[in-house]
């Protein structure tokens, strides 16, 4: 087996490249969307490395966009130069490896990710352009005054429809000719005299019901010290 390929299953890998440092760049959001907008064949941005006088310092690291990628978006306010921040992988960390494929052809392996460039420099072009998207962005949640009085409805216990229907549920019974002619007779004992609204109060039955038991066992009275009010007849009086 040649040493620039490896099996992995019944795939090869091409490791020609195994040996490769590759920097990994970073790119902030808005700068990404605009490369998802570019045509694959065009040339997007060119990265500078400025190696330092002294050896101790990092390496200046700077990004330029192409004039054709400002052309995509020429309103936006994006800045067309930026300094990136270069941050190189910790000796003992395991590091990141970078595969690709095309077409049908064999994965190869590109290199090992020993540098990363993070978050561009804020400076003041950079702290205008964040400034300019945050004004612009519409908030999700905004406070809309109100010009007239909102009723508030306070809770409640039962709502008035849930009380019909308990009243309903919970109504009068309908009692037997005897039950209701011993109220009768309850009643006429402790007066002699009572109106139709009275003894309906007392029994809680229909004015109907009332009045075909009160033709049978009652009197109705036209005299005017007692008219238009009802007595026993005198088979049902005790007094």
């Amino acid at each position: 087996m040649p040493q620039d390929t490896q099996e992995n299953g019944n795939k090869k890998n091409n490791l020609s490249e195994a040996n490769r440092a590759i920097w990994l760049v970073k790119v902030p959001k808005y700068l990404g969307k605009l490369w998802d907008k570019s045509p694959s064949e065009m040339e997007v941005a060119t990265i500078r490395i400025q190696k330092p006088a002294i050896s101790s310092e990092p390496f200046k690291v700077s990004l330029s966009l192409t004039p054709e990628l400002m052309e995509l978006e020429p309103d936006s306010p994006i800045a067309s130069a930026h300094e990136l921040k270069l941050c190189k992988t910790a000796e003992g960390t395991n590091l990141t490896g970078i595969f690709s494929t095309l077409d049908n052809e064999e994965p190869s392996m590109e290199g090992w990710i020993t540098h990363k460039m993070c978050l561009p420099v804020y400076n003041t072009q950079y702290l205008k352009m964040k400034e300019h998207y945050l004004r612009s962005a519409k908030p999700p949640r905004r406070v809309k005054p109100l010009n007239h009085i909102v009723k508030n409805y306070k809770p409640v216990s039962s709502h008035a429809h849930n009380k019909d229907d308990c009243k309903r549920k919970d109504g009068p019974k309908m009692l037997s000719k005897d039950n209701i002619m011993d109220l009768f007779f309850h009643a006429f004992e402790k007066h002699q005299y009572y109106t139709l609204k009275d003894l309906q109060f007392i029994t809680k039955q229909s004015v109907f019901v009332l009045k075909a038991i009160l033709k049978d066992i009652g009197d109705y009275n036209k005299d005017p010290a007692h008219k238009k009010m009802w007595e026993l007849k005198e088979e049902y009086r005790h007094y």
